[in-house]
This record gives structure tokens, sequence and C-alpha cells, in this order.
């Protein structure tokens, strides 16, 4: 058979145009791609250190901010951080539950599993609240009870201190999440404190009570120089503050560092198998090149080390100029709610890279943790449409920073405008690709052999990253990712996350139970949910590792004793209000036990497990 017609071969300028953008996107695609693997390599070399005790003798506070998880989740993180082989006298975990709140299933609230946890008695009748200055919609003002004491295992102890905020008196009748202001509140609390230390400035109320907790565990304030965040839903490795502590020490001018997070619940099911690799390839191939210029562009809040003060006293992350534009009260526009409500954490970093341009952020690949991430594809859409959103708009106040590293072209502020363009581009270039795809298989388009190396280049590398590493599984989760993951991480989030860029919910992936009289106010704050905090959670997930890996080892037993220490709690009773300190205090010198008649400390416990 034969056809007939007219070919038109007249040269085509737009044509021509498009087709030379493309292939100088690609090689520059994959130039980037080939300079990240070759930075990576840098951590693909075991380093097996031995430690000695002068690695291991810096004070160190590891903060857990809580919202409503549930008995699991908190065994398993606190278990891990007891069981660290970090020096037990110098480290102290600082938890903050973060409102009065019962999730969703749970028949106590997140502070009534802290107390059954740790051991420590809760009264709201009769315990002492602490009033503090607070960032909110509503409220601007807050109260807390602070608890303190030593959770005991065998040989191995733990010093914690727990922060409850349990709101103004009005929000017990009113609010069904009384005392709630959100994770950024939370690690406010802490920040501020450190900020009023360390500038000898007036404590808050809080501050007081904190410092009374901090001097009855036998720990001087201004001597804690580094601070970890972990998430409650986060099981940290046992070498993994170690690691920190030494990457921190040995290089005064790292301000901040994060390890490798892995998916703990990795076959849970097809939405777990999908984020195995991707996580994997964040950190290996993004924030391993982003560390070898000392510039980490998001320090997770589920796994970071932070610099308190620096060696010569000035202080860093409680730092006046990182504190005020972190701790701002008046956003308003779309930019600044996705930076602020839906990104705290890749916005603290942007800060510390602002105004600390002679330090580095930095990565360590030895020190690693296991996070529970979403099973269902519901709740993947509720925490993709908050990062992707929020990266968005960080990159946008990153591209403002004028002091990160490099020159005209060759600097990380054009590595951000690639990474910010490439995020804004994923769906149609996914499109693109599968039309091309379906092109060559179906329609035997020719193929250039220029445009087969280039794709070779970008998907090869990331394969190479793990076989280098004798990572031989993740061959496995590879293909998982490329099959199924694809489609859903390069089209269908971006579009919904987009589409979505003015939601600034966290999402009702973790409802909040309790009593049938909260239900109207709970449905109340429902329609605003800007304080939120999504983290889903897996019941069979959860009921298995009961079965396992010695969640049961903190149970009572009925034989259980709680004993109050001689610290505890003052015996006078009276105002429920603290008195301001004077500002005029020495942390060296300071008695927890020289109070005011009328008012009461906070309340300590130690609790043993045989």
């Amino acid at each position: 058979m034969f056809y007939h017609g007219l070919l038109d071969d007249e040269f085509d300028t737009f044509c021509y145009t498009l087709n030379i953008m493309m292939y100088v996107m690609l090689v520059f695609v994959a130039t980037l791609m080939v300079i990240q693997f070759i930075a990576s390599l840098i951590y693909v070399c075991p380093r097996n250190r031995t430690y000695t005790e002068e690695d291991v003798r810096s004070p160190v506070m590891v903060m857990v901010p809580c919202y409503n998880e549930g008995d699991n989740e908190l065994r398993k993180t606190i278990k891990s951080v007891l069981n660290t082989t970090y020096p037990d006298e110098n480290k102290v975990l600082f938890m903050v539950a973060d409102g009065l709140v019962t999730g969703n299933g749970e028949d106590m609230s997140t502070p009534e599993h802290l107390a059954n946890i740790l051991g420590f008695d809760i009264d709201e009748f009769e315990d002492d609240t602490f009033e503090y200055d607070c960032i909110g919609v509503t409220h601007t003002k807050n109260r807390a009870r602070v608890y303190h004491g030593i959770l005991q295992k065998g040989h191995k102890f733990l010093k914690y201190i727990v922060i409850v905020k349990c709101g103004l008196p009005a929000e017990a009748t009113t609010s069904a999440k009384p005392g709630n202001r959100g994770k950024r509140d939370s690690q406010l609390v802490i920040m501020g404190y450190y900020n009023r230390i360390h500038y000898g400035r007036e404590l808050t109320e809080l501050d007081s009570a904190i410092q009374r907790a901090m001097v009855d565990l036998n720990l001087q304030a201004d001597m804690v120089r580094f601070l970890m965040a972990i998430d409650a839903d986060t099981r940290v490795d046992t070498m993994s503050i170690t690691h920190m502590v030494y990457g921190m020490d040995k290089k005064e001018k790292v301000l901040a560092l994060c390890g490798e997070t892995k998916v703990d619940n990795k076959a849970s099911s097809w939405v777990t198998m999908i984020q195995v690799f991707e996580y994997y390839n964040s950190h290996h191939l993004k924030k391993a090149f982003e560390a070898a210029f000392g510039c980490v562009t998001c320090l997770p809040g589920c796994f970071t080390m932070y610099r308190i003060i620096a060696d010569d006293g000035t202080p860093l992350l409680p730092g006046d100029n990182v504190l005020y534009e972190y701790s701002r009260n008046d956003v308003e526009t779309l930019h600044e709610k996705n930076l602020y409500h839906l990104g705290e954490d890749r916005m603290l970093t942007t800060l510390l890279l602002k105004h600390y341009p002679d330090r580095s952020l930095t990565f360590i690949p030895e020190a690693t943790c296991w996070t529970i991430v979403p099973h269902t594809f519901r709740i993947l859409l509720s925490q993709r449409r908050r990062w992707i959103n929020s990266t968005v708009h960080n990159m946008f106040e990153l591209l403002r920073v004028n002091t990160m590293c490099g020159v005209c072209c060759v600097s990380m502020k054009v590595v951000v405008a690639i990474d910010l363009i490439a995020t804004m581009i994923l769906p149609a270039s996914y499109c693109y690709a599968m039309y091309l795809l379906f092109l060559v298989f179906f329609e035997d388009l020719p193929v250039s052999t220029v445009l087969l190396i280039l794709y070779g280049i970008i998907m090869g590398v990331q394969i190479v990253v793990f076989i280098l590493r004798s990572r031989w599984d993740y061959i496995w989760w590879f293909f998982i990712y490329f099959t199924i993951g694809l489609p859903v991480f390069y089209l269908i989030l971006p579009v919904y996350s987009f589409w979505n860029m003015d939601d600034f919910s966290w999402g009702k992936t973790r409802s909040v139970g309790g009593s049938a009289a909260n239900n109207n106010a709970a449905v109340m704050e429902d329609a605003e949910d800007d304080d939120d905090d999504e983290k889903e959670r897996l019941n069979d997930y959860r009921n298995k590792m009961d079965e396992h890996d010695d969640l049961k080892m903190y149970e009572d037993d009925g034989s259980y004793d709680s004993r109050r220490s001689g610290y505890s709690r003052d015996s006078s009773r009276g105002s429920r209000d603290s008195r301001r300190s004077n500002g005029s205090y020495d942390s060296r010198t300071y008695d927890s036990r020289t109070r005011e008649s009328g008012s009461r400390a906070s309340r300590g416990s130690r609790r043993s497990f045989n």
C-alpha cells in the first residue's frame, strides 16, 4: 500500500528552540545529579570510631513535642532515648505535651499516657500552672504544668522534664483541645527559655518552673550546649546522640546537623513501600550533596541536633534574631502562612542559614532513626500537601538569602532555583515523559541517543548510590518507587498540593477523641485546624509492635510504687501562680527550695522498673 502527500520539512524556529531548551535543561539536571552523586561518595566509607569519655561529656537536652500520641508510640520513643549509649547523667528528656488532647481510639490523653509511662502523678485541681506568652490566633497567653523526675530501668536511668500545656481557665469548657498552640509554640517554649537564660533577662513563670526542675535534676541550664529534637513517633539508634555530639564537638562551626531517617513500617502497605527509597534517596543523595557545602536546606524536626551556644558563650539557636522571626504572630499572607503554619522546621532551617552565614548545617549518616510514615493514601495526601507547599514557599525565602555558598551561576542559590522550578513543573514533566514513552513503544518514534544517555544518567546515579553502600535490598524498594511511586510523587501529590495551596490546616488525619461533652467544641475546632499536629499511626502496626521489641517493659504489674524524691514538691500549697523571677539568678548557685511561701514547684517523681 502506498501513501502520497506533501512532506512539510520547513525549518520551524519554535520547535527547534524548544528542543534546545529541553536538551539544555536535561544536561543541567544530569550534571547536577552527577555532582550530587560525587558529593555523596564522601559518606560511603563506614566510619568506625572509638569514642572516649571526653567525647560524651557535653550535656544534651532531647526535646520531644507531643500532640495526641498514644501509649505505644510514646513508650517506643522514650525507651529508645533511655537505651542510647550516651551517659545517662549528661542527657535529659524534655517533653512538651501540646494541650490536653486525647487521640482517636485512646482511653487517656497524651499527658496521662506520659504520667503513666514516666511515673509522675497528675492532679488537675492541685497542680500549679505557670503562665507564658504563646503564639496563636485566638490566645496569646497560655498556662502549663511542669513535672520532672528520673525514670529507671535496671542500671539505666533517664532524667526527664514534662511540660503540659493546659490552657487558660476559660478553655476548659470552650475548647476540645485546651492549651493546644501548635508545634512551633512547643519549640518556642524551650528556645525562649534559653534566650532569657543566656541573655540574663527576666524569666517567665514557666521559665522559673523549668529552671527549678533543672536544678533539682542536677543540671545547669547554661551548661547545656546541644538540643536534640525528635518527634514522638521516632525511635533513635543507640549510638545516635553520641554520633551527633561528636560531629558538633569536632567542628565548632557546625550550627546544626541531622542524621538519616528510615522508614519503620516499610511493608505495612503499598503507600509505605513507595516511601522507603524516597527517604533513602533524599538523605544519601540530596542531603549528602548539600552537606558537602555546609548548606542543608531542610533539617527535619524528627531528627536534628542544634547548637544552643557557641564556645565563646554566644547564643545561637535561641539568638535574638532567630527567636524574633520564628516567634512571629502576625502571619497574614498566603506566603507567610505556608512558611509558619505548615513548614516550621524548614523555616527554622532557613532562618539559621540567613542569620549565621559563617556556620554550617550538615548531615551525619552514621546517626540513624526510624519513624512511622503514613500508611494510607489519604494521610499521605494530607502530609505531602503541607510538605510540598511549605517547600515551595521556603525555596522563595532561600533565594533571598545572599550568604549561601558559591558565586554567580555556581552556587547553592542556583541549585535551590533549579529545585524550585523542578518542583513546580513536576506534573508537566511526568506527563511529557509518559507521552514520550508512549510514542516510543507504540508509535515507533525514533529517540535520540543523547536523550537516552541523559535519562540513563539521571536514573542510574540513584541506583549507584545504594549499590556502592552494599544496600542491595534497595533494588527492590527502587523498583517499587519507580513503578508505583513516580506517578504518585511526580503527578498526583504536586497537583493536589498546588490546588490546595490555600489550605493551612494540618489535616484531620489524627482525630481528637474524648467525651461526648466535647463533641461540639471538637467540630468547631476542626473547622479551623491550623494548630493540629497530623501524625497518623497504624493501629495494626502498633499491635504488632506490642508482641515484640520489648514494648511491654514499661507496663505496670500492680507492684509499682511511685516514690517522690525529696525534691518533688513543696508541702505548702496556696496560690496556683508562681512569682516571676527577678532575672538576677545564677544557675550555679540557684536553690530550688528557696521559694516564696504560697508557691508550689513543679512536681517530680522517680520510677523504677525491675
